[in-house]
């Protein structure tokens, strides 16, 4: 056997005999992971409800209204009265005034209705889905010194730097 392999055994035992068998933790840093989490965020906006304004206010607003439907109806009744007494000659004449009145009445009335106004408000309930990041320390990298040597390891938890630690070193 060679010599030299002889005296770094015992040189192992002997220093394995005197050795700490605790190592200090020199450093230990944190392992991170960051990851997205969905979450849902919801709040209560303000959605208008329409509808048509009918009245155009007061005691002439509100006959004019029930008689022909809106003021624009009534504008339309005497539109389409003037153009209805330009066509024809005698009765003819009277039933395309009164023909294009009621017509005049109509059109105009319709176009009332297309204008909408806002006459109030609901509140509905809107949730929207979002994502968030987030990072979580998933152990940490300790550094130890054990009489001179460097050692690493991954822990779960952090070690108070400083501290010392049990070892258990085997030689094969």
């Amino acid at each position: 056997m060679n010599i030299r392999l002889i005296i770094l055994v015992f040189s192992l035992f002997a220093s394995s005999a005197y050795a700490s068998p605790y190592a200090t933790v020199m450093s230990a840093v944190a392992i991170t992971e960051t990851r997205t989490v969905p979450s849902q965020v919801c709040h209560d906006v303000s959605v208008p409800i329409y509808g048509t304004n009918r009245s155009s206010g007061g005691a002439i607003g509100g006959v004019v209204d029930s008689t022909f439907g809106s003021t624009e109806g009534l504008v339309g009744a005497i539109a389409g009265g003037y153009i209805g007494s330009k066509i024809g000659r005698g009765s003819g004449r009277k039933i395309a005034t009164v023909t294009g009145a009621a017509i005049g009445a109509k059109v105009g009335d319709q176009q009332d209705n297309k204008q909408q106004v806002i006459v109030g408000y609901e509140t509905h309930h809107r949730c929207n889905e979002v994502t968030r990041t987030e990072t979580i320390n998933t152990g940490y990298h300790v550094i130890y010194d054990y009489n001179g040597m460097t050692l690493s390891k991954l822990v779960q938890h952090k070690p108070v730097i400083g501290s010392r630690h049990p070892v258990n070193i085997t030689v094969q």
